[in-house]
């Protein structure tokens, strides 16, 4: 059997589920419904069934020594993404170099958007780079923005406002989703024509109200764009049920894939609304250039006009073999998962006193990134001792938070954010 046909049957047991059922995975885990209810604002942690089963999960990945709790930052690879990676660029360093076309079809599938929706990227800063660059805006029109921007959101729109004239105004998003939608129509006036927010606060794990959101937006006549980066792998939205018109994520957080690997999703009705700044290869439908003729015809007529040039192939296949392991879990059972955890570490965090808890209680405003600020603690207070060698955090000096920010994932497990919750008892002491 050739590589290719190799590589094939593997990415249909990953998508079917039968390479990790092969791999101890058990179908009682589909099941699974120890997760925080989403439409209950005072939901509590309830007991996480079949540890087990993602115990099985976790030897799908080589984790460090030291505890690993950044995913926010870098998720883990599994063995599958991490040996295909490997196989494929042993294929490019033989001349086989083209990205197969399927991993857009299965990014597509991920976000329930069409193909000619997809723009393949290199990180979720590129695809912002894109909306916050090519859309067509006026001196003196407004974005919102929150005070909670990772600074790939915040300087695309900042530099695209200091280029051409707009106003930015900020949301301080609020505790319950409410109050967030509140907070932000209180914003809204005739000058505003963008929304672009985090679908997750790269600070606090704070999800806002994405859907209730775009629909402002669209009864609003306002472009509704997310900095997705911490929601494929994680929360994996559906951006037709969310209604948006631009939604920018990566591969190398909770997907778990690579670095170097990104996505676009751009509303196809919009795709002309949106100036390419940059093209190369595969960007067009024909050109001459040549002594007597010079000519550049249409761009393509989909979202692949954003993607161009060579790219990596080994690369986005590994992304789609992470967004394929996952599928092979169960979207629903990661999402359910990380939710659990993220519940669960809130809850131990939220029994002492000596923090102030950033990220909201309110089950459906809360993810698996639990942010926290510990009483008479900077972060340099934090850096280089026993907690920190024993547990990889985000340390979140930005904008004045001297805060913690800890990422729970399905390679995490209660015991390991019961050690971290003692070792901080320990250190708060000393």
């Amino acid at each position: 059997m050739s590589l290719k046909s190799n590589r094939k049957t593997f990415l249909q047991q990953l998508a079917a589920g039968t390479a990790l059922a092969a791999l101890g995975w058990s179908e009682r885990l589909l099941s699974q419904t120890g997760a925080l209810k989403s439409g209950d604002p005072g939901a509590s942690p309830v007991a996480n069934p079949n540890e087990d089963e993602w115990d099985a999960v976790r030897k799908q990945f080589h984790l460090p020594e030291q505890t690993y709790l950044n995913t926010g930052t870098l998720g883990l690879m599994s063995i599958p993404v991490l040996e295909h990676v490997t196989k494929r660029m042993a294929l490019i360093g033989s001349g086989i170099y083209s990205v197969d076309e399927e991993v857009r079809s299965i990014v597509a599938m991920m976000l329930n958007a069409g193909t000619d929706e997809i723009s393949l990227t290199h990180n979720t800063t590129e695809g912002i780079n894109v909306v916050a660059a090519g859309l067509r805006l006026r001196r003196g029109e407004e974005i919102i923005l929150t005070d909670q921007e990772h600074v790939g959101n915040a300087l695309p729109w900042l530099y695209r406002a200091k280029r051409d004239g707009l106003r930015i105004r900020v949301l301080q998003p609020a505790d319950t989703a409410a109050e967030t939608l509140n907070r932000l129509e209180s914003l809204i006036n005739r000058r505003t024509r963008v929304f672009a927010l985090p679908h997750v606060t790269c600070t606090s794990g704070h999800v806002l109200p994405a859907k209730e959101i775009a629909t402002i937006a669209r009864n609003k006549g306002i472009y509704s764009f997310f900095d997705g980066a911490h929601g494929p792998g994680m929360l994996f939205p559906d951006v037709k049920d969310i209604g948006c018109d631009f939604y920018a994520a990566c591969g190398h957080k909770w997907l778990c894939g690579p670095a170097g690997t990104g996505m676009l999703y751009l509303r196809k009705e919009l795709l002309d609304t949106v100036q390419a700044s940059m093209i190369g290869a595969y960007s067009d439908t024909g050109w001459t250039l040549n002594q007597e003729k010079q000519l550049l015809g249409p761009l393509v007529p989909t979202a692949h006009r954003y993607d161009y040039a060579t790219q990596n192939a080994a690369l986005l296949e590994g992304m789609m073999v992470a967004i394929l392991f996952m599928k092979g879990l169960g979207f629903e059972n990661v999402r359910n998962r990380i939710a659990y955890l993220g519940g669960y570490l809130q809850s131990r965090l939220m029994e002492r006193n000596y923090l102030q808890m950033l990220t909201p209680t309110e089950a459906i405003s809360r993810s698996g990134m639990i942010g926290f600020k510990l009483q008479g603690k900077a972060t340099k207070d934090i850096e280089r001792t026993e907690l920190t060698r024993r547990f990889r955090l985000r340390l979140v000096p930005e904008s004045g938070l001297e805060s913690v920010r800890v990422s729970a994932h399905i390679y995490s497990s209660p015991a390991e954010l019961d050690a971290f919750v003692t070792e901080l008892d320990r250190f708060m002491v000393i």
